[in-house]
C-alpha cells in the first residue's frame, strides 16, 4: 500500500498531464488544507468555487442548498489555486471546507454533471452529515 502512495504522488509531482498545474500539490482526495487569500465559505459552509474564463457564461448548476456554490472569472485567483488554464476556459473548481481552507480541487469542464460527486465530497467536508440523504 505504502508504494502504490509514493508511485501516485510521484506521478503528480512530476507534472503529468492530468496533474493540476504547480503548487498545492494534492496526494488524494481531500488531502489540502490550505487558506488562500480571496476565497471565503460562503456562510460558513462547505463551499464549491467553480473557475472559468471571462468571456464564458458558465451553466447554472445549483448544489444542494446545504453548499455554497461561486463562480470567479478571477484569473490570479485561479493561478492562486494552482488551476490557472480555467483563465484560458478549461474549467475547474476547488472545494472549501467551512473554514474557508482549499480541500480539493480539479480541472473538470463537465462540471455542471458532477453534481453526485461533487456533493459527495462537500459532504465529507461537513463531516458526512449530508451523505445519508444521497
Amino acid at each position: 500500500m505504502a508504494a502504490c502512495v509514493a508511485l501516485v504522488a510521484g506521478w503528480f509531482a512530476t507534472g503529468h498531464a492530468s496533474a493540476p498545474d504547480h503548487g498545492l500539490l494534492q496526494l488524494d482526495v481531500l488531502s489540502l488544507d490550505e487558506p488562500v487569500p480571496g476565497l471565503q465559505a460562503v456562510d460558513g459552509r462547505p463551499t464549491m468555487v467553480v473557475f472559468t474564463c471571462p468571456q464564458e457564461q458558465p451553466p447554472v448548476r445549483a448544489l444542494d442548498p446545504a453548499y455554497g456554490l461561486t463562480i470567479s472569472t478571477d484569473p490570479a485567483l485561479a493561478r492562486a489555486v494552482a488551476l490557472p488554464r480555467a483563465s484560458a476556459c478549461e474549467d475547474g473548481y476547488v472545494l472549501l471546507d467551512a473554514h474557508s481552507h482549499v480541500r480539493y480541487r480539479s480541472y473538470d469542464p463537465g462540471w455542471p454533471s458532477h453534481a453526485q460527486e461533487q456533493e459527495i465530497l462537500l459532504a465529507a467536508l461537513d463531516g458526512g452529515h449530508r451523505m445519508g440523504g444521497m
